[in-house]
């Protein structure tokens, strides 16, 4: 391809530009060129010239001013997205480095990555924020987290201390999995997935069903015990009670328990 002229338009990959500027620096010949299909800006070398055609289009020097104009608007508005994306980012660094819930948490080293910080980080915080509580915090697969204990605290109420580690979430409709840029988890750590498990005990699944006793009266059924609720045999005893019956009953009643709240 013999040496392009400004407004002369070429094309690569389906899409069309047009040469904006002809440039010669140190002996190297290269072209600014402009995004007819989209408003970018590049340099083009000449050398690579070959993995485009040419264009029976040419633009006016009008046209190209103009689309030089609409060009450089497009780039000044993401150069402002930008500073303004970097200021918000500096903002919740700011803030995160203030709160003092962050203040024993461990940060993200070269020896230490993202998902081994977060567990360290999510054992820090549930020791803190739950005292006296035994949790099993495992990975069992990079980038996933599983926690469990028995009776305690609520599953909601803990998952609202240590969600805060994840990395973004799974779009079902997309089968993709979304990344949030958290500026907490570029200093604190982060995995895909979080999973809790909350173990009741059978102390804990008594207490749920004398709720309901005190709040039925007479017209608690008598086959509402605790085995029977291990066994999952009260999803139709009740209906008109709640749709899963006692069964949905019993639960909705343990996780508004919390044991770590005197």
């Amino acid at each position: 391809m013999n040496t392009l002229s400004v407004g002369q338009c070429i094309t690569s990959a389906g899409s069309e530009y047009v040469v904006s500027a002809v440039n010669l620096e140190d002996g190297t010949l290269s072209y600014t060129i402009l995004g007819l299909n989209s408003l970018t800006r590049t340099n083009l070398l000449a050398t690579s010239l070959g993995y485009y055609g040419l264009s029976s289009r040419r633009l006016s020097l009008d046209e190209l001013r103009d689309r030089r104009r609409e060009v450089q608007g497009a780039i000044n508005q993401r150069e402002a997205d930008e500073r303004e994306q970097q200021a918000a980012r500096d903002t919740a660094k700011e803030r995160i480095n203030a709160d003092l819930d962050n203040a024993a948490l461990v940060k993200v080293n070269n020896t230490c990555g993202s998902a081994k910080t977060a567990v360290k980080n999510i054992r820090i915080l549930l020791k803190k924020h739950f005292p006296g509580v035994k949790f099993s915090v495992r990975m069992p697969h990079y980038g996933s987290v599983y926690v469990s204990w028995e009776d305690a605290a609520p599953e909601d109420t803990v998952y609202a201390v240590i969600s805060r580690f994840k990395h973004g979430s799974f779009d079902g409709m997309t089968d993709c999995y979304n990344y949030h840029n958290n500026p907490f988890n570029d200093a604190f750590g982060g995995v895909d997935y979080i999973s809790t498990s909350r173990k009741r005990s059978d102390s804990l699944i008594a207490e749920a069903i004398e709720i309901l006793r005190k709040e039925d009266g007479e017209d608690f059924p008598a086959e509402v015990t605790v085995e029977a609720y291990k066994r999952g045999a009260l999803l139709y005893v009740g209906r008109e009670y709640s749709h899963r019956g006692y069964q949905g009953a019993v639960s909705d009643a343990i996780e508004k328990i919390d044991k770590t709240k005197k």
